[in-house]
């Protein structure tokens, strides 16, 4: 029997999605029950940061598919990975069938979840923000909408498990960085930087570079952001534009 979860018959729109390169930049596409892959472009391969693995919470043969058996999704990876899964599966849910806000979510994390490796920053904190920013985004010159989004924001986090304390603090930077209020923070700093390098990564490719450059002369605030956009840069110059 074929496992339904696995049966691209019953997939949506939103189980497909693309995470750039962490070396070069360029675009990799992933299927939600893949655990890693390999860049066209430059050869790295990574693991999936949108992998999703809620059918093993329930599922009689998730033994034999992934080699364990959590008793909910948060079981596999650590503590915040944990969170971060939840926050994923949740993301799906409340932007289903919008596909592209589903990607730029994940680039985000993608991308905050390297810096905060390199830099000193709370980990919880800074890569449930990354996953959730866009829910926060303002979309009207009122308040009311605003509040609207982050009763949003604190819905999904609090669905995901996350304690109080997590759900003010991502309140807090997700309310900065939409103000534009620029902060000595290093959580503030990845989440600023790591939106910054998912829009380098899209649009036209024919100003990619351009596009790169700026952003290590001007915009980028953390030195491990500034090393990840000069590698792209190079990476750029060496071999083209990237395949998208």
């Amino acid at each position: 029997m074929r496992c339904p979860g696995q049966d691209r018959r019953y997939w949506k729109e939103d189980a497909v999605f693309d995470v750039p390169c962490p070396e070069c930049g360029a675009e990799v596409e992933f299927f939600k029950d893949e655990p890693a892959g390999r860049c066209p472009n430059c050869g790295h391969r990574f693991r999936n940061p949108g992998i999703d693995y809620g059918c093993a919470a329930w599922c009689s043969l998730a033994e034999k598919c992934l080699g364990l058996v959590p008793q909910t999704p948060s079981a596999v990876g650590s503590k915040e990975g944990a969170l971060a899964g939840r926050l994923i599966q949740s993301l799906r849910e409340v932007v289903a069938g919008d596909s592209t806000r589903l990607t730029h979510a994940l680039k985000v994390y993608h991308f905050a979840k390297d810096l905060v490796a390199k830099e000193a920053a709370n980990p919880r904190l800074t890569l449930a923000a990354a996953l959730v920013l866009d829910l926060a985004m303002p979309v009207g010159a009122g308040t009311g909408e605003s509040n609207a989004q982050l009763d949003l924001v604190r819905q999904v986090l609090r669905s995901a498990g996350a304690d109080e304390d997590t759900v003010a603090g991502v309140c807090q930077l997700v309310i900065a960085h939409w103000a534009g209020q620029l902060s000595d923070a290093t959580e503030a700093r990845i989440l600023h930087d790591a939106d910054t390098l998912a829009g380098l990564t899209a649009g036209d490719r024919q100003q990619m570079g351009q596009r790169v450059r700026e952003a290590i002369d001007r915009r980028l605030q953390t030195a491990a952001a500034r090393e990840r956009a000069q590698a792209l840069f190079q990476a750029l110059l060496a071999g083209g534009q990237p395949d998208a």
